[in-house]
């Protein structure tokens, strides 16, 4: 998987993406200290993005909806200091997934982000049982569920059974996308 992290003071951005790292060594994260610098950044297809409000380049609400344009399918989500109601009601209509105060402590912002980004649970689980990293080895050389199950010596009901799972657990929404999301994981 790939995050952005976006916050322009050098110390908090580095403070979490090192507690990002340790909880999901397999993350790769890349980092902005303003918006412009996110937008670039985001062109490289991130699924989630963890963006602190207030940096220079843009307002808010306009530096968020570039974002969103830049990666359309990344989970977006706000760090933030600020409490204006208007304004994170503004920020909440940008498709943000979910807003956290910068004074949460960082367990429970990990856990926060952990829950709000599909596929994070799944990266901090030490691997897939056998007979699902079987599976996923055949989804990803192309292989249909006849196929796995042929290959496998299972039924076609159970491979299916499989699939359903990985997919679940990677947060995926369907195979081509699990397949997709191992791979970032390095699962695959």
């Amino acid at each position: 998987m790939r995050g952005l992290i976006c916050d322009d003071h050098p110390l908090m951005r580095e403070a979490l993406a090192a507690a990002m790292r340790d909880r999901w060594p397999g993350l790769v994260l890349d980092e902005a200290h303003d918006y412009p610098t996110a937008w670039a950044q985001a062109e490289a297809g991130p699924d989630f993005c963890l963006v602190d409000l207030g940096m220079p380049g843009a307002d808010p609400v306009a530096g968020l909806a570039e974002l969103r344009v830049r990666a359309p399918n990344c989970t977006l989500l706000v760090l933030t200091g600020l409490t204006d109601a208007a304004l994170l009601q503004a920020v909440r209509a940008c498709g943000v997934a979910e807003l956290f105060s910068k004074n949460t402590e960082a367990d429970v912002l990990i856990d926060a982000i952990a829950t709000a980004v599909p596929g994070l649970q799944a990266m901090a689980a030490a691997r897939l049982p056998p007979r699902q990293q079987e599976v996923l080895g055949l989804l990803a050389e192309g292989l249909t569920n006849k196929e796995i199950a042929l290959s496998l010596g299972i039924s076609p009901a159970t491979v299916k059974i499989h699939v359903a799972r990985l997919t679940s657990w990677l947060g995926a929404v369907n195979r081509t996308d699990a397949v997709a999301r191992a791979q970032r994981g390095r699962l695959i």
